[in-house]
């Protein structure tokens, strides 16, 4: 077995490159961690070596290019969300261009001439993402639509006289609006009957419309062409989703990436007719972001893999395959993955990604780590996991399911697990257990379950509603009751949040039901339980509840608190201390070490 202590600090120390973002001189911006944190890196549009732009501890959020070759940046402290804007120019320091800690300034998009921007600010209300523009030189801002609930600003329309406002109530329910900076009435643009998603739109030049995404009257979203209030003309109708939409800049061809299975899949069509140009040949992982370059000779995207952490790629329509701007050293071979399918107390099989350690099977079968995913509106993907690839050098097999309400599956499979059917997901675990535990090279006994986020909710469900199949929980920053959630949750995320779980008044036995902490005396597993102390989402008082009482009942659990981190552990220092706790956890508790 491979030194999993060793193997751990290489993966760590291994830099990823993403959200690649062209300036119009040509030079590529991306997020790049090679100093411990996300920061804006550079590759100059001649070839030359790429070079850091800027040097904070907490990470960036994001980076846009500009018309000049300069940037639009966001960046957080602390993992607190509340993320300031900054321009950094072609050469020398960033400056800020919004100064208001208490507020979130939501990125939208580079006006056509480039001189503005669009964003959200909730400074207004901490409830409402309200809608501004900011000349860029002077840092003057004005607001052009004070809105109820969380929005955003994908795009503004070619003439740049108005900008597209995106609602999102629920989770798969936006429409879109036409926000003229005039002044003049707000227009509907994507009218519609029903739950439908419109997302990722992109107006053609002459202002007849746009390309987007929608899922009207689909399972799946697809390419579309779409006159304002009319119905969608459709282009590219996959059996899956198409989550990555970007037209070339003569706007002749679209660069899409479609999900099949989790992985990405990149494609160039004809904006005109939706016809396949062609496909580049790239290695499996997962595609987050694509951009084209200023001449629209090329397209360049991160991909991420299991075995492979994100690195840009720069892909051409005419030719096969795909050329690597940045790529992580080379790395030891990890264990290989394979997409699993098991079946539910329901009958119908759920999808999941299934790796066994390298080495001989020991003679009672492999313990297994079952690691569930966030959201819940969301996908495990085959993305790059040090601390789970850790894991199997340690010589634990693993264990990624994508249970019902899980995305990529279609609208149907994501509608599962709502509200009243909400612990059909967590039996979904239950039947996740009962099929490893059939199998001659899995040791039965020894099954743990770790999450984050809405997976540490699920962990924390599992282990109170079926407490007898595990032998250990790992929870980040999970959920413990609904009520001291929705009491304490960022504002601006009640609504949202209240739609896909259920109302915090209306659904108040419901959601003390589906609180753990209410059940926490079934517990009998040791759990470990990590929690960053800037949380806006899932604020500390969730985990400090079930830690309360775990210590109360003398059930083993470990506790580990981050200063300086919210939902999510972004620093490299702190990815490291979490994922040894979590190592020296599973050793103890899985391998009996």
């Amino acid at each position: 077995m491979t030194d999993a202590s060793a193997l751990l600090e290489r993966l760590l120390d291994t830099p990823a490159a993403t959200a690649p973002a062209y300036a119009g001189d040509g030079r590529l911006y991306a997020l790049h961690d090679a100093a411990g944190s996300a920061q804006i890196w550079e590759w100059p549009a001649d070839g030359g070596p790429p070079r850091p732009r800027t040097a904070h501890a907490d990470a960036c959020a994001f980076v846009a290019g500009l018309p000049d070759g300069g940037a639009i940046f966001g960046r957080d402290a602390a993992g607190d969300e509340r993320v300031q804007l900054f321009h950094l120019p072609p050469q020398g320091e960033a400056r800020p261009l919004t100064n208001n800690p208490a507020a979130i300034h939501g990125w939208g998009a580079v006006s056509p001439d480039g001189l503005r921007i669009a964003y959200t600010s909730n400074a207004r209300h901490p409830a409402h993402a309200d809608a501004w523009v900011m000349e860029i030189a002077s840092g003057e801002a004005r607001l052009v639509a004070d809105v109820e609930g969380p929005h955003e600003l994908p795009a503004w329309r070619p003439d740049g006289q108005a900008v597209i406002l995106s609602t999102a109530p629920r989770t798969f329910e936006s429409t879109l609006f036409l926000v003229p900076l005039d002044g003049s009435p707000r227009e509907e643009l994507t009218p519609h009957e029903g739950d439908a998603r419109h997302m990722n739109p992109r107006w053609k030049s002459d202002g007849s419309g746009f390309w987007l995404l929608t899922d009207r009257g689909r399972d799946f979203l697809g390419v579309a062409f779409l006159v304002p209030g009319a119905a969608p003309q459709w282009l590219h109708v996959p059996d899956g989703d198409v989550e990555k939409l970007e037209p070339s800049p003569d706007q002749t061809m679209l660069a899409v990436a479609v999900n099949e299975g989790g992985y990405s899949s990149l494609r160039f069509l004809d904006a005109a007719t939706g016809a396949m140009v062609s496909a580049p040949e790239h290695p499996p992982g997962v595609i987050t972001k694509l951009a084209w370059a200023p001449d629209g000779k090329c397209l360049a995207f991160d991909l991420a893999g299991f075995s492979m952490p994100s690195g840009l790629h720069i892909a051409r329509p005419d030719a096969p395959g795909t050329v690597t701007r940045h790529r992580a050293p080379d790395l030891p071979a990890l264990a290989s993955w394979d997409t699993v399918f098991f079946p539910a107390h329901d009958g119908r099989d759920l999808p999941g990604f299934l790796a066994f350690p390298q080495g001989n099977r020991p003679e009672a079968g492999w313990p297994v780590l079952v690691w569930v995913h966030g959201g819940p509106a969301m996908q495990a993907l085959p993305n790059w996991r040090p601390d789970l690839q850790a894991i199997l050098a340690m010589g634990i097999a693993v264990l990624v399911p994508n249970v019902r309400g899980s995305t990529g599956y279609g609208v149907a499979y994501a509608a599962l697990d709502d509200r009243e059917k909400r612990l059909d997901s967590v039996a979904d675990l239950a039947s996740a257990h009962r099929w490893l535990a059939a199998r001659e090279d899995v040791d039965g006994t020894r099954i743990g379950v770790m999450g984050q986020s809405y997976g540490g909710w699920m962990v924390l469900a599992a282990v109170t509603e079926h407490p007898e199949l595990w032998a250990c929980g790992v929870d980040f920053y999970g959920i413990a009751r609904w009520k001291t959630f929705f009491e304490r949750t960022g504002p601006w995320r009640i609504g949202h949040r209240a739609a896909e779980y259920g109302d915090p008044v209306q659904d108040a036995e419901l959601l003390e039901r589906l609180s753990p902490l209410n059940r926490a005396e079934r517990i009998r597993c040791p759990m470990l339980v990590a929690q960053g102390l800037t949380d806006p989402r899932v604020p500390p008082h969730e985990s400090e509840q079930i830690v309360s009482v775990l210590r109360g009942r003398n059930v083993p659990v470990e506790y580990l608190t981050f200063a300086d981190e919210g939902h999510g552990f972004t620093k490299r220092a702190n990815r490291r201390r979490v994922y040894a706790a979590v190592t020296a956890f599973l050793r103890q508790h899985l391998l009996g070490r």
